[in-house]
């Protein structure tokens, strides 16, 4: 098809994809009621002795009922997860007076009060408890950094929507700390930083990061929408960023250009801890992301299972900030969201990030194939999708709300949209080169899906029809409602199909895979998921994790089992991989000794295929789309949103 044929045609999906795909209107609230006023919030998170963090509100209110919530659906959460259990000290009142407060019978984060006569405001004191373990929550304040989320340390009158609410934000940070944040300053004092007032939807899209040890580097710093890099480390020293790793970071954002477009931000700033102490977090914004990786992130030295982790956040300004799914947009934090679209919102950006990492050289092009190649043996593996589907694990985060370990993992399912929702967007993507001869790609639709016409930076939302309607519109001739619901609604594998159509498949041998060699130094464990069926955790041989129906699920073994030996010698992962290549060639099973409390006893595994390690080899004769997929894109010109209102609400 002639280029200008092409763009025609993406031009035309761009607009059927944003036209009538508005967001709903608040429908839950009283919309036309007014605003009485801006809310003023102090937040004093200088005590990072004791993880306390200090909150003061003053909320203009009216005399009578009124309800104060407490977020409760965070946004890229997908589950209602706001810490409830970490606030403490409520104290409400209206000029001296000390007001009475109940909390709802029915929901745990309504606390309803009676504004008396006369009052215009209503003063709001409480704690909020950062964690000081892990087994309380994730570590957010370390003696080096902390992270501000303001859902945490603020509560909001119910009755309007988060976008009509104005709030006007400061907060006293250790002295001598640097910080970075989306927000716009608008002074500082001392320890203490007031930020313009802006909208209570803003703020909590807008998150804090402070240390002690902070550095900014420019990744892009010339374009209309700068974007920025902020770290914060245990040490000055990890903040040394080596130039291979900046040169990756700063390719990411040329990359990520070329498949999406127009910016739909007026500045973008990753926020990122890299430590050994701060707790791992991956959270998207509009503007900004919350990252978290090990203190040696910055110099090259650390696990590149997740060198795509800033990758996906930063997708995610464009699919599920920009654009994002009709039904996570609710009026504001206490109404529930619903999760059937994190196929595409989670799975696709998890693609997306998966590419770009290789197209950025956050990884090598070999631990790209390595990481493929584990993520499809790991999906072949998962007998849960003989009675669970891929859609009904976008409901994971709420059936799992207490984040405990699964026993079966691979038989229950848990966050299965980001993997596998991986691996289908491969096939959609590879079913469009093969579709249009190499002519049309998952590249064209994220640039009409995602880039709202003229750059503008309005929020629209999106449902299933609307992707398959823009699928459709790419590449017609397919049944793309019939090639998406087959896997996403369906139990059956095409995990092979699809790498087939790529030009690859996954084979087993004895040799090393980087990604799993890289998770097990990561984890501190021995991966024999592949071969008999087990994860074993180095330090004192606990059986981490059974696959379903592996040899070691029929003979009997379970989770958090103890192997205590091998054919009759103490345990060790070496000691194990001799034992499979003994069975191979001698043909007799294994013998192991395991321990469960104070029982001990033997188990007999009749397994003679070796250590199994998963790689893609190339299927000869076939077209090489994975890696076309894979390869780095010329650099084009940027292009910038224009600067309307970041955050209107439709």
């Amino acid at each position: 098809m002639p280029k200008a044929v092409l763009s025609s045609l993406l031009l035309c999906l761009s607009l059927s994809s944003f036209a009538g795909a508005r967001a709903p209107a608040d429908a839950e609230v009283a919309a036309d009621v007014p605003v009485p006023g801006t809310i003023r919030l102090q937040v004093d998170a200088s005590d990072i002795d004791r993880n306390i963090q200090r909150v003061q509100e003053r909320i203009p209110v009216k005399p009578g009922p009124l309800t104060l919530l407490y977020p409760q659906w965070i946004p890229g959460n997908h589950a209602p997860t706001g810490p409830i259990n970490q606030i403490a000290g409520l104290t409400l009142r209206a000029g001296d007076r000390v007001l009475r407060w109940r909390r709802d019978a029915v929901d745990m984060y309504a606390f309803h009060v009676d504004v008396p006569e006369g009052t215009e405001a209503l003063d709001v004191e409480f704690q909020y408890f950062s964690p000081t373990a892990t087994n309380q929550g994730r570590i957010a304040v370390t003696p080096q950094m902390l992270s501000l989320q303001w859902h945490r340390v603020l509560m909001y009158p119910a009755g309007h929507a988060a976008s009509h609410l104005r709030i006007a934000p400061e907060v006293r940070l250790p002295s001598g700390w640097s910080f970075a944040t989306a927000l716009e300053r608008e002074a500082a004092q001392g320890a203490t930083a007031r930020f313009r007032e802006t909208t209570l939807e803003t703020l909590v899209d807008s998150p804090l990061y402070a240390g002690r040890h902070f550095r900014t580097f420019a990744l892009d710093g010339k374009a209309p929408a700068p974007v920025r890099l902020n770290a914060m480390a245990d040490a000055p020293e990890q903040l040394d960023a080596t130039p291979a790793v900046l040169a990756a970071h700063e390719a990411l954002v040329t990359q990520a250009d070329l498949v999406f477009g127009a910016r739909p931000f007026a500045h973008y700033d990753f926020l990122l801890a890299t430590s050994d102490h701060f707790s791992g977090i991956g959270l998207e914004h509009l503007q900004s992301s919350e990252n978290g990786q090990l203190g040696g992130y910055l110099l090259g030295d650390s696990p590149f299972n997740d060198n795509d982790l800033l990758a996906h956040e930063y997708v995610h300004a464009w699919n599920g900030k920009s654009r994002r799914p009709a039904a996570t947009w609710t009026p504001h934090y206490n109404t529930p969201m619903r999760n059937d679209l994190l196929w595409m919102y989670e799975g696709q950006t998890q693609y997306w990030a998966f590419v770009l990492a290789a197209r950025s050289g956050l990884r090598s092009h070999e631990q790209s194939m390595a990481v493929l190649a584990a993520l499809a043996a790991a999906a072949e593996q998962r007998a849960g999708r003989r009675w669970r589907n891929l859609r009904d694990t976008g409901n994971e985060g709420i059936i799992e709300f207490n984040n405990a370990p699964l026993a079966w993992e691979n038989w229950q399912r848990a966050y299965d949209f980001y993997d596998e929702g991986t691996l289908l967007w491969l096939d959609v993507d590879a079913r469009l080169r093969e579709l249009s001869s190499g002519r049309r790609s998952l590249d064209d639709f994220a640039r009409a899906f995602f880039t709202a016409p003229n750059g503008t930076r309005d929020v629209s939302t999106y449902g299933e029809q609307d992707v398959i309607d823009a699928l459709a519109a790419l590449q017609p001739g397919e049944d793309w409602s019939a090639f998406l619901r087959t896997r996403i609604d369906a139990h059956d594998d095409y995990f092979a199909a699809a790498l087939a159509r790529a030009g690859w498949k996954l084979v087993h041998t004895d040799e090393p895979n980087l990604s799993v060699a890289d998770a097990e130094d990561a984890q501190d464990v021995r991966d024999f998921s592949h071969s008999i069926g087990l994860k074993i955790a180095n330090k004192d041989g606990r059986l981490d994790a059974v696959q379903w129906d592996s040899p070691a699920w029929r003979a009997g073994l379970a989770r958090d089992m103890q192997l205590v030996a091998v054919d009759g010698a103490a345990y060790s992962g070496d000691r194990l991989r001799n034992a499979l290549v003994s069975a191979r060639r001698d043909g007799r099973p294994l013998t192991l000794l395991v321990r469960r409390a104070d029982d001990y006893r033997t188990v007999s595994i009749n397994y003679r295929d070796g250590p199994r390690q998963p790689h893609l080899v190339r299927i000869e004769g076939t077209p090489d789309r994975l890696s076309a997929i894979l390869e780095p894109r010329r650099r084009a010109a940027i292009t910038a949103a224009p600067d309307r209102s970041l955050r209107r609400s439709p």
